[in-house]
């Protein structure tokens, strides 16, 4: 899908993951939504030297690069998800998606509620890291 439809509108196609092709979402279930956010990296080079004009984020103490992510697919019930799998909380604030097939992530973000300490019902996927069929 190389033009995202505009903010407020559903997918038309099914949403998969980038790696595995396994079904994320299915069409008509998610509406598109901007959010600026941090997303920790998927895959971090070891090798490669700290870059100081790289986002990042304390995740429980350590230092992770992050990439600066706006566009995002919103779905207000995890049971409308097919194949995602939820990370520990972290931070007290946050769950990270992954591709429960692949275990690939994140994909996305739901946010924990600070005095409930429970999931909101917003979850976030993150356009950039998945596609489409």
């Amino acid at each position: 899908m190389e033009n995202l439809p505009a903010i407020g509108d559903r997918n038309i196609q099914t949403i998969v993951c980038s790696f595995c092709d396994d079904i994320i979402l299915r069409p008509q279930t998610a509406i598109l939504t901007n959010k600026p956010t941090l997303l920790p990296q998927m895959s971090v080079d070891k090798n490669s030297s700290t870059d100081t004009e790289t986002n990042r984020l304390s995740i429980n103490g350590n230092d992770h690069p992050c990439d600066s992510l706006e566009s995002f697919w919103l779905v207000s019930d995890m049971f409308t998800f097919e194949n995602v799998g939820f990370s520990n909380t972290v931070n007290n604030q946050t769950k990270y998606l992954v591709c429960a097939n692949c275990e690939r992530g994140p994909i996305g973000f739901s946010p924990i509620n600070p005095s409930t300490r429970q999931l909101e019902k917003e979850f976030y996927v993150a356009t950039d890291r998945i596609k489409y069929k």
